[in-house]
């Protein structure tokens, strides 16, 4: 005010103006009415300019009466208010943050919420640094349920220094969701246009402001702001008014009674131009510039006020006549894009220049927890290390996760997954106090809750749970498949070593005793060879043996021996075969079957029976919890049986019972389970159950879980029936707006079969298809029967090594046998071709080869045997047979035998 008064006297209009400030405190024991009177009766009044943020109704009655002339300034800020919340009725905004840039305009605007805004509303003032909660920068960031628009109300130079301290912050993520009001003109001054592209932005028309006053130097000079701007005209026009006036305004002193001095009962204000009228005659004359015009008034009713409290009318105040225009800044085309203007004429209007005023997509915080396959963070498969984006936030993935994408397509939003600090899915403390999703969401640290949450009778207590968006799910058990042991002679296995070694001393045996038989009896073909003049079988050693190993085969082992004590012994050995090789097949056949058929157990009963396998669950999951409550029902459940037994007086005999009707398994399951030791998480126990290749080891977990890692391990199976079944489900806070919409959505979804595709991209079955196949499924592997083979590739070996001897021995014994035969050669006639000259007669006496002469004497001439004594291989010639000129004589006695003809060979000999 001194400012624009010194600014007054520099116009030099001939009038005096002074001034007396009183601040009004609003207290209850009348000191403001007493410094009201005491200025009016000392200094004396022209006109009364209040710029109170609200009406007065002790002031303005008494000024009434005295007839002192009054006029009311608007707060400043109401203009802007009025915009915003018009501008947010149209985004259909529910919690909105609003930040100014002193405590002066965050006081105007608590000030506009007597009035109401069409939101929820924080109000936060920038200048304050001594805040227990800190700046307003962590204020916003702490704020729940996150806001769905955060406003920043600032001069030009100011509002430069606000965004920094925002976007070092970290909360300015979304643009569309911020809005910048500039206070002034100078929103040219604004830095960050680029990052602000897509923010909307409200701004003043400076030209239409200087063009609305009637001396645009003065006001739109150096240093411009609307609070002086404002002043200037009232002021002006008020001194204009005066000096043209029929009567010169003077002062008006009042003397307060007590009588005046004291609240009175108000009855409804008259209109703000009859009370001009009635407080000075001078206003008459007061026209106001284009800049100036009339807020309207703020009625308020008696239900709305505090008991005793006078009914009252607010009067309608000056305002200034501004047209706010909202856009955006486009850095195509380097200049602003108006959405809609706000202009005070009239009552304050919001016309739209653009249909593309629409709510910004909402943004909500969806709490969630790791677990496989719902929602899990993406690791390297070989170092198991968390891979991050280009962002450095975690990358989440799984059914939730590609549940919350669909979902904020469905209903338009933007999210943030936000994991629980503390705890898993929800427990209560010693305290009564929630952690992991359930507590986040109970504190407003979520809006939603998507994860594998299973909806328990406490957890409703808190929240809310929507339609289930996954079937029945429980517990179940894993074990790894056992590894079967292969050998190459797993056929052999089906009968003991001692059976084995039995069957090849009865075959020894048998075939000794056929050959013993068949030498000595004097009925075998080989004694009595009159009784089988055809050609028989001659059972030696090597025979017996041979048809003793071949009766085991289909075909059987030849002919039997002729003798009735070698048949009986053939048909004993026979039945024996035919009994051996039955009880190996059927062996064989129960064997492998047998083998397929084994399961260590196959449901919780028999686990908790046997002692062989241990078994696990996930320290303090839900499933060890599951346990923990069933040991307490039967613990419970005994003990009452127990003192209603031990009470009973009269019907005793009743509780005479030899099995107790309850089972004490789940005790030890429990007394199992924390022998055992209880792991980590679910992939140390999948881990776990994997290294033990004899299936003596099992885990308790989700079935849903155990389900999906059977899709990615080849190695490990599900026994037993699925157990405990509950839903999993949605939750979102109690009573909260998002219920319907979600639930509507979720039933749309499963109509869609949307679930039914997820449940498919997880629990993939065809995985199972890149699995090798186990014998149940393909039958006997060659690693079961590869002795088989192995025996035959040895009797082929073993044959070619026999061959090879046979070859071998052949070509030696060919060899010595030309070795020891001499051949002679008798005595020819002289050829008449060649000239050769006959042998003499002492060549033809000794026998000796004739041989050309030229070549006798290079040739080596072995002596001929005598002829006296004839031998072959060193052995004297049987009498039988005769050595002469080549043909055979045969002796007396023997004239019935055919000729046997000449020979061309020297020498001959027959047995």
């Amino acid at each position: 005010m001194v400012v624009v008064l010194k600014e007054l006297d520099g116009l030099r209009l001939d009038i005096k103006v002074s001034d007396v400030s009183m601040p009004l405190t609003r207290s209850e024991d009348g000191k403001d009415m007493q410094r009201f009177c005491e200025i009016l009766g000392s200094e004396g009044s022209t006109i009364v300019i209040d710029l109170t943020y609200s009406h007065w109704p002790e002031g303005y009655k008494l000024l009434r009466d005295k007839g002192i002339a009054y006029v009311r300034l608007e707060r400043m800020l109401r203009p802007f208010l009025e915009m915003f919340g018009a501008f947010m009725r149209q985004k259909r905004a529910n919690n909105v943050a609003m930040v100014f840039q002193n405590a002066r305009d965050a006081d105007e605007a608590m000030q506009q919420m007597i009035i109401g805004y069409p939101f929820r509303t924080l109000i936060l003032d920038a200048s304050a640094s001594d805040n227990p909660r800190g700046d307003f920068v962590q204020r916003i960031k702490a704020l729940r349920p996150t806001p769905n628009y955060v406003a920043m109300f600032a001069r030009g130079a100011a509002m430069n220094s606000l965004f920094d301290k925002a976007q070092k912050g970290g909360i300015f993520e979304r643009p569309t969701e911020w809005h910048f009001i500039f206070l002034d003109t100078r929103d040219r001054v604004f830095k960050y246009k680029r990052q602000v592209e897509l923010a909307n932005r409200f701004t003043l028309n400076a030209r239409a402001i200087c063009r609305s006053m009637p001396m645009p130097d003065l006001y739109c000079g150096s240093g411009f702001t609307l609070q002086r701007a404002m002043l200037l005209n009232v002021l002006r026009s008020l001194i204009n008014a005066a000096q043209v006036s029929p009567e010169m305004p003077l002062p008006i002193y009042v003397e307060c009674n007590s009588t005046s001095s004291e609240s009175t009962e108000l009855g409804t204000a008259e209109p703000f131009a009859e009370t001009v009228t009635q407080s000075g005659s001078w206003l008459e004359w007061v026209h106001w510039s284009n800049f100036l015009t009339f807020a309207a008034g703020v009625e308020r009713y008696p239900d709305e006020l505090e008991p005793g409290q006078p009914t009252a009318v607010v009067l309608p105040a000056l305002t200034f006549a501004v047209n706010i225009s909202a856009g955006y800044y486009s850095s195509e085309h380097e200049a602003k894009t108006d959405l809609a203007v706000w202009s005070t004429l009239g009552g304050g209007t919001l016309r739209l220049l653009n249909e593309t005023v629409s709510p910004a997509r909402r943004f909500f915080r969806i709490g969630t927890a790791e677990s496989i396959p719902w929602s899990y963070l993406r690791r390297n498969e070989r170092t198991g290390e968390l891979l991050r984006d280009s962002k450095g936030e975690p990358i989440w993935e799984g059914y939730c996760i590609d549940f919350m994408h669909r979902l904020s397509q469905k209903l338009n939003f933007e999210y943030e997954i936000v994991a629980p600090q503390t705890g898993h899915m929800g427990e209560v403390n010693a305290d009564n106090e929630w952690d992991g999703v359930v507590g986040d969401l109970v504190r407003g640290e979520t809006d939603i809750a998507i994860a594998a949450l299973k909806m328990y009778s406490e957890r409703e207590e808190v929240i809310d749970f929507l339609p289930p968006y996954y079937e029945q799910t429980g517990i179940s058990i894993v074990i790894r498949k056992p590894v079967r042991k292969t050998s190459l002679f797993k056929f052999m296995t089906v009968l003991r070593l001692e059976v084995w070694l039995s069957i090849v001393a009865a075959l020894v045996g048998t075939a000794f005793m056929i050959w013993f038989m068949d030498k000595y009896s004097p009925y075998s073909s080989r004694n009595n060879r009159a009784a089988y003049p055809y050609a028989c079988r001659e059972f030696t050693l090597r025979e017996s043996f041979w048809f003793a190993l071949t009766s085991f085969t289909p075909q059987g082992g030849g002919e039997a021996p002729k003798a009735i004590s070698g048949r009986m012994l053939v048909a004993a050995y026979w039945l024996f075969v035919v009994l051996m090789l039955a009880t190996f097949t059927a062996n064989l056949a129960a064997f492998l079957t047998v083998e397929r058929m084994q399961t260590p157990v196959q449901s919780l009963e028999q686990l908790a029976r046997q002692s062989r396998i241990n078994y696990t669950v996930v320290m303090e999951s839900d499933t060890h919890q599951y346990f923990i409550n069933m040991k307490f029902a039967e613990d419970t459940l005994y003990r009452m049986w127990k003192e209603l037994a031990l009470n009973a007086s009269k019907d005793f005999k009743k509780f005479r019972i030899w099995d107790y009707p309850i089972k004490e398994q789940y005790g030890h399951i429990l007394l199992a389970i924390n022998s055992s030791g209880p792991v980590k998480d679910a992939r140390q126990g999948f881990a776990k159950v994997d290294a033990h290749d004899n299936a003596d080891y099992a885990f308790i977990h989700d079935a849903a879980e155990i389900k999906y890692e059977i899709t990615r391990n080849c190695n490990l199976t599900e026994v037993g029936e699925v157990f405990a079944e509950q839903p999993y489900a949605v939750a979102v806070q109690q009573g909260s707006h998002l219920g319907d919409e979600l639930s509507y959505a979720i039933l749309e979804l499963q109509k869609d079969r949307f679930f039914e595709e997820l449940k498919t991209k997880y629990w993939n079955q065809s995985n199972l298809r890149n699995c090798p196949l186990s014998e149940d499924q393909e039958g006997i592997t060659l690693e079961s029967l590869g002795g088989v083979f192995i025996a035959t590739l040895f009797g082929l070996v073993l044959a070619m090594i026999t061959l090879g001897l046979e070859v071998v021995y052949f070509k030696k014994r060919q060899d010595t046998l030309e070795a020891s035969i001499t051949q002679v050669k008798p005595i020819e006639a002289p050829d008449t071709d060649t000239g050769t000259a006959p042998p003499t007669a002492a060549s033809q006496k000794k026998g000796a080869w004739h041989i050309p002469l030229d070549k006798q004497r290079s040739a080596k001439i072995s002596p001929p045997p005598s002829f006296e004594v004839a031998t072959f291989r060193g052995k004297k010639v049987p009498s039988k047979v005769t050595l002469g000129d080549g043909k055979f004589k045969p002796r007396h006695g023997l004239q019935s035998r055919r000729n046997l003809g000449a020979l061309d060979a020297p020498m001959g000999y027959m047995e």
